[in-house]
């Protein structure tokens, strides 16, 4: 019978509290990360915008005290070449932008003529010469000494003279880099924080719904010995988990009347299959001698003969009559004669086989049908039970006075047919009566030993 409280496979559950915790972290993280590449392009752009305007502001101011050294020197004619280094090396420093830049004096071949920074000039010959195509313009490069930098150039006069200033990339995006620096700590940080509050949240908001998510388990699995904790609210869950409460404790009532009432079945049925058992004892067997009774046997002996005639195997039967019953029955009462038929039939039941069957044929007469026995055979049955039952004594009134009392016997073997069976074993014991009583006969004495 199938079980009513069975559920069909599920995919295991994933917890509630995991989820939100895992989305939680998800949109914080994705949320920082937006903001911080917003930030990121806003300080970059600003970085970029301040070194495009003060790089060539630098340059203006540089080639303006240039000229006005020119002018107030009277080197116009001669040219910057005329210029005392030292002076060149100053005029330079002073439209430095940052600490970070340098500042150089290229002459029209393209060789260093003089730097922002005193000892440079040693480098002549180490700066690229010029590319026209993209001066005055803020460009990302590797200058000649290999170094990742950012560059911009300008003419300066007529005869082909640059100023260029060159900045390290790093130490020029170097807000940038500690900007992405302390934005990826503080990420780091709300990420954490948050998601430490979403699980401390979710803790205490999912830890009912999972008690109730349990706890309706149970009920789906016939376990109703649980309640639900109720939560000190008067919210939803609050109301939930009280009328899950009230639930449970009225399917342990109805459990409770369920099982009393499978109980009282269950005894119930046994005493039916009792009654049912002692019925059908009763209709096959005899109510004073406790053997098999008339229809019994008539049942069992159609059985045997289909046996008999499926296997070839041998079937008897005996028939026994109390000799003088009906006088001593007379004579000592009907309350005898039932404790001589009940002796006679405990008598027999000792004799006979396991495999036999005893019944009572009706009034005095006794039956036994023996199954793969030949007529020899049933005639030795026959002898033992005619011979215990002569020897026994039998009291059967107050007086204590033992009576002796004998049998007839009659004996025949199946031959085919069933009628001629009962008529062979019927006429035998006959026979038997006419030959005085308290013998055995045989249907075919020619078989005797």
């Amino acid at each position: 019978m199938p079980d009513p409280f069975r559920q069909p496979a599920r995919p295991p559950l994933h917890s509630l509290t995991t989820k939100i915790i895992v989305f939680v972290f998800l949109s914080t993280l994705i949320t920082a990360l937006l903001l911080s590449w917003i930030s990121i392009q806003a300080t970059t752009a600003y970085l970029g915008e301040g070194i495009e305007r003060r790089y060539p502001l630098a340059l203006e101011r540089v080639a303006e005290r240039l000229q006005h050294q020119l002018e107030l020197h009277s080197h116009a004619q001669t040219g910057l070449a005329s210029i005392d280094p030292d002076t060149l090396v100053a005029l330079l420093a002073l439209g430095r932008p940052d600490d970070d830049a340098r500042l150089y004096l290229i002459d029209p071949q393209g060789d260093l003529k003089a730097s922002d920074r005193s000892g440079d000039a040693s480098q002549a010959g180490r700066i690229p010469r010029a590319d026209r195509t993209q001066e005055n313009t803020v460009r990302e490069y590797t200058n000649e000494q290999g170094l990742h930098v950012i560059g911009l150039s300008r003419s300066f006069g007529d005869a082909g003279w640059r100023i260029a200033i060159e900045t390290p990339f790093e130490r020029a995006y170097a807000p940038v880099l500690a900007a992405i620096t302390r934005i990826f700590i503080v990420d780091v940080g709300i990420v954490l924080l948050f998601s430490y509050l979403a699980y401390r949240i979710t803790g205490a908001v999912v830890k009912p719904v999972e008690d109730l998510s349990e706890a309706a388990r149970r009920i789906a699995q016939g376990q109703f010995d649980h309640d639900v904790p109720e939560p000190d609210t008067n919210d939803e869950i609050g109301l939930l988990a009280r009328t899950l409460n009230d639930m449970m404790r009225r399917l342990r009532g109805y459990q409770r009347e369920i099982e009393a009432a499978n109980s009282d079945l269950t005894e119930r049925n046994a005493q039916l299959q009792q009654a049912k058992e002692t019925f059908e004892q009763l209709s096959i067997t005899d109510g004073l001698t406790k053997v098999h009774n008339h229809r019994f046997f008539q049942d069992h002996l159609t059985r045997e003969i289909k046996r008999a005639t499926r296997t070839g195997e041998s079937l008897s039967m005996l028939l026994l009559d109390i000799d003088d019953f009906k006088s001593l029955n007379d004579r000592h009462g009907h309350a005898s004669g039932d404790e001589i038929l009940v002796g006679i039939a405990r008598i027999m039941n000792e004799a006979v086989r396991d495999s036999d069957l005893l019944a009572r044929y009706g009034g005095e007469e006794f039956a036994v049908l023996a199954g793969n026995t030949d007529q020899i055979g049933a005639y030795k049955l026959a002898e033992k039970i005619r011979t215990l039952i002569s020897e026994a004594s039998f009291v059967i009134d107050d007086s204590l006075r033992p009576v002796r009392l004998t049998v007839s016997i009659g004996v025949a073997q199946f031959s085919g047919n069933r009628k001629a069976f009962f008529i062979a074993t019927d006429q035998a014991l006959y026979r038997a009566k006419a030959q005085g009583k308290n013998c055995v006969v045989i249907d075919a004495p020619e078989f005797l030993p």
